[in-house]
């Protein structure tokens, strides 16, 4: 157990190590202010550390898992699994568009062929179309789709899957993420200094591991791995979104020849491939614990979402 010796004329404390094999020094409370979420994450994993005598290479990556496989994970898989139902109801509402653009077409045919008169040389003449039962061509369309619209809603609602629950699994992982990342650049504002680690990494000449900073032995190493995975996490929910085989099989997914949705989804794979490179940036400035969490984060979600995949796939 450790034993901590503040140095109150030092803004920084400094701790000597113990059996645990590391040094850890905490900035001066009265010096820097943390909102106490943060802080109490950063004490939690100080606890942990302390306990279980698990150097912090290793339990940092598996607080990760053990974080995402009991918090995201089964909203994960709730999510998939909702999708799922969502894209066989849609497949019994989608021929309704069609059908309700022929009835609407009839009726406005019917009622377009009464609006003439007769001139003085006995032949018809269309009158303008003022009567309100007359239909445009993009009037009727957009009937056509609200109603569509409408029993796909009833529908989703019988079955309990709306759309608004689709939003719930970014709403629990994105501050879960921010939560966790924050609380570890707590952790590492003051010196941690992790000697305590396998014989194997020392075969690396690292020497002692200084956690608050980037990896000065292969700095290009943390901003490699974590733009490399958030890319590979990115394209693959890219390729599940534009993938034309949905599509064949009676799905209905983003075809590349459309519009406004192909517009909408193509600017958010823009905008998340730019986030890769912004995490790619702070990686390289990082501390190598905060970008030792964001890699074992995207690596989870990558092998998450193939698997789910693979269990749950699209392609039915």
């Amino acid at each position: 157990m450790f034993k901590r010796l503040a140095n109150h004329q030092n803004p920084f404390a400094s701790f000597r190590c113990s059996s645990v094999g590391f040094r850890y020094g905490r900035v001066n409370p009265n010096t820097k202010r943390n909102f106490s979420l943060f802080q109490n994450v950063a004490d939690t994993f100080l606890t942990l550390h302390e306990v279980l005598h698990i150097p912090w290479i290793v339990l940092v990556p598996l607080s990760t898992i053990t974080l995402r496989t009991v918090v995201t994970l089964p909203f994960s898989i709730w999510q998939r699994k909702r999708i799922l139902k969502q894209q066989e109801l849609r497949k019994l509402v989608h021929p309704i568009t069609p059908i309700v653009k022929l009835r609407l077409a009839a009726i406005t045919n019917k009622k377009s062929k009464i609006v003439t008169e007769i001139n003085s040389n006995g032949s018809l003449l269309p009158l303008p179309l003022q009567n309100p039962g007359v239909l445009t061509p993009e009037q009727i369309t957009l009937l056509a789709v609200k109603e569509t619209r409408k029993r796909q809603k009833r529908l989703f609602k019988k079955y309990n899957v709306p759309l608004w629950k689709n939003a719930l699994l970014p709403i629990v992982q994105i501050p879960l993420w921010v939560t966790i990342s924050m609380g570890i650049r707590t952790l590492t504002e003051a010196q941690l200094i992790e000697s305590f680690y396998p014989s194997w990494i020392s075969l690396l000449s690292f020497g002692s591991f200084d956690l608050s900073t980037p990896l000065m032995a292969m700095p290009l190493l943390a901003p490699i791995l974590v733009g490399t995975l958030a890319v590979l996490n990115v394209e693959f929910n890219g390729r599940l979104m534009f993938s034309s085989s949905l599509s064949s099989q009676g799905i209905k997914t983003v075809s590349r020849n459309s519009n406004r949705v192909q517009e909408a989804m193509a600017s958010i794979l823009n905008v998340s491939r730019l986030g890769c490179v912004v995490m790619l940036a702070m990686s390289s400035q990082a501390p190598f614990l905060l970008s030792l969490y964001w890699i074992s984060s995207q690596l989870y979600s990558l092998v998450q979402n193939i698997i789910l995949n693979w269990i749950y796939p699209y392609q039915r």
